[in-house]
């Protein structure tokens, strides 16, 4: 059974629109971010677009424990060449100034780079270490978010790089 980009797109909005509400269990609410990328990368697929959604914790003022769901399309070659990913990581999030209106943050994780389909192959699929830096700009409520997370991939034969600029939302 292919599960296609939208199917699992909205598998996840369902899914987080559906959760339970952690903080009636005496755990601090975590905070959701969900935005888009642009990847450029030094494997067979070289540029891409994806969705991006983060759950992260507040440890305290300075420091996060989250989990992301990427997944990145390979498409500029056309349909019949399209190749699909999806990235999950789990990271820490250092806050440099927390006080500001536009706070920025470093951010370090490791997660795996896993095919979905398309053109690509499972020996494009592996490991991945991130490391990178982002920027949170305070609004009333929420938050707007941009951030530059470049990620090393352990694949089979070597090792690539992608280059993601994410932006987005952070409820």
């Amino acid at each position: 059974m292919r599960l296609g980009f939208s199917g699992i797109s909205f598998f996840l909005i369902v899914f987080f629109a559906t959760a339970p509400d952690l903080h009636a269990q005496g755990f601090p609410r975590p905070r959701l971010g969900v935005g888009m990328s642009a990847v450029v990368g030094t494997g067979d697929q070289a540029v891409g677009i994806g969705i991006d959604t983060r759950l992260a914790w507040v440890v305290n003022a300075d420091l996060s424990i989250g989990t992301s769901a990427n997944f990145v399309n390979y498409i500029l070659k056309g349909r019949n060449d399209a190749a699909y990913f999806f990235h999950p990581t789990v990271t820490a999030i250092v806050t440099l100034d927390a006080a500001d209106v536009r706070s920025p943050y470093l951010i370090f994780g490791l997660g795996a780079n896993i095919t979905l389909g398309g053109d690509a192959n499972s020996a494009e699929s592996g490991p991945s270490i991130n490391a990178g830096m982002g920027w949170a700009f305070s609004l009333q409520a929420t938050s707007l978010y941009v951030e530059f997370i470049p990620s090393l991939i352990v694949v089979e034969s070597s090792v690539e790089m992608q280059l993601p600029v994410r932006f987005g939302v952070i409820l």
